[in-house]
């Protein structure tokens, strides 16, 4: 088993309100994500507890997600953790940082993970990943 631990800053060019806003509801994660299509089932507000459910598309399959809100600091952060998680993860951490930059907003994913294949191969999977969604966001007029 293998573990690592990744980090991705995106500055988003909007006031951490609004930000906290998109971020804060379930249903976003679809919107952000363009590589699988995302299905988001389960709780649509990020609070302590809630349940995140997802099924994951790659067209040739379908994956399925489950993980849960365990921390949220209002306009601050949260963090998700992977409760039952697909081929190649063992254990997902996924902490979600804001930090506000006037009329801007740093927005931080660290995500600590173990899985079966080496680090290096995930964190080039994760690295495409926000990097797709960092594009997405651009996409949408937020950056």
């Amino acid at each position: 088993m293998f573990t690592g631990k990744f980090e991705y800053k995106t500055v988003i060019d909007q006031p951490i309100g609004e930000v906290w806003a998109f971020f804060s509801n379930n249903n976003n994660l679809a919107t952000i994500t363009g590589f699988p299509k995302v299905i988001v089932r389960g709780n649509d507000e990020v609070k302590k507890g809630s349940k995140v459910l997802l099924e994951l598309n790659f067209i040739i399959m379908r994956l399925n997600w489950q993980g849960r809100i365990v921390d949220v600091n209002e306009k601050e952060s949260f963090t998700d953790v992977g409760e039952k998680v697909p081929f190649p993860f063992r254990l997902w951490s996924h902490t979600h940082r804001f930090n506000s930059k006037g009329d801007k907003t740093m927005m931080v994913d660290e995500v600590t993970f173990r899985s079966w294949i080496p680090a290096p191969f995930i964190k080039v999977m994760l690295y495409g990943m926000f990097m797709d969604r960092k594009r997405q966001i651009r996409k949408m007029g937020r950056l």
